[in-house]
């Protein structure tokens, strides 16, 4: 398995946390990989290859055609089920990118992994440039590609919107252990008014927003600290005790921490590792 993350043009990392680029090999065929977890992301994916998904609440095993695909929020964590050698182009979007981009109120889209041309509206020549990117060409060409699709896809408005983005930061910032009433007296917003603004341009609320960020900065701490208690992290990350710790956990990733991190999962750690690079502000701006 091979990772690498390439940094967008400036003009589009208000939106775009990063492109990614994901080699299976074929010796890792016929397994499970958890390789997105809740992060508060959108993500487009290029594969040359149908793509098979399990969320991990579910026994189900969701088949999606080769070519582009867009993910929803994520309530849970997915795995990839690998039959195949192939290689992913991914773009990573910002909790915020798609505000004021996509006409219709983004929760409908939580928890769903569609073809692109169900989202946007696509020409001949996006069609085009999606079967390019999705195939084996030199990964500078599918940059160039992807950049050129996304211009039109964005509509040429790079601009977003600068208080939602604030008011996902500063939860962001506080790595999810924050009282949402904090919100309503910094941003002079009332509980309704709030709660719709992130449901319609997010997909989540303020709340699921937390609980997720919360999550993430526990696996940062795992990452940072491996050998450390994972009740002890829990804590630290702000959870009241193990047992509360225990069944957020098992919410989002289906099973408790003990046993979960005792499965080793070579893109869970690569999906620590960009949890961990957004904590630390390495995606930037955000």
């Amino acid at each position: 398995m091979i990772y690498q993350e390439y940094q967008p043009a400036a003009y589009l990392s208000k939106h775009i946390e990063c492109y990614w680029e994901l080699e299976l090999l074929p010796g890792e065929m016929g397994r499970q990989f958890i390789t997105f977890s809740p992060d508060c992301t959108f993500e487009i994916l290029f594969s040359e290859c149908p793509l098979f998904f399990k969320r991990v609440n579910t026994h189900d095993i969701e088949e999606v055609s080769k070519g582009a695909v867009f993910v929803g929020q994520k309530t849970c964590c997915v795995k990839l089920v690998i039959d195949q050698s192939t290689k992913i182009f991914g773009v990573r979007f910002k909790p915020f990118a798609f505000a004021n981009v996509i006409q219709r109120p983004l929760h409908l889209l939580n928890d769903k992994i569609l073809l692109l041309e169900k989202i946007f509206s696509l020409n001949a020549q996006d069609h085009k440039s999606m079967k390019a990117i999705s195939s084996t060409i030199p990964i500078s060409d599918k940059i160039e590609l992807v950049e050129f699709l996304l211009r039109r896809l964005l509509k040429k408005s790079f601009s977003v919107d600068q208080v939602f983005r604030a008011q996902i930061n500063y939860i962001l910032d506080r790595k999810g252990i924050v009282k949402i009433t904090d919100l309503f007296s910094t941003f002079g917003v009332t509980k309704a008014t709030l709660r719709k603004h992130f449901i319609n341009k997010m997909g989540l609320s303020p709340k699921k927003v937390s609980r997720i960020w919360r999550v993430n900065y526990f696996l940062h701490l795992q990452k940072s600290m491996p050998s450390k208690n994972l009740t002890e992290l829990g804590i630290a990350s702000g959870y009241y005790d193990q047992a509360h710790f225990t069944k957020e956990f098992r919410c989002f990733f289906g099973d408790c921490p003990s046993r979960f991190f005792r499965n080793k999962n070579q893109l869970m750690g690569i999906s620590q590792e960009t949890i961990s690079r957004r904590f630390t502000n390495q995606y930037d701006p955000r």
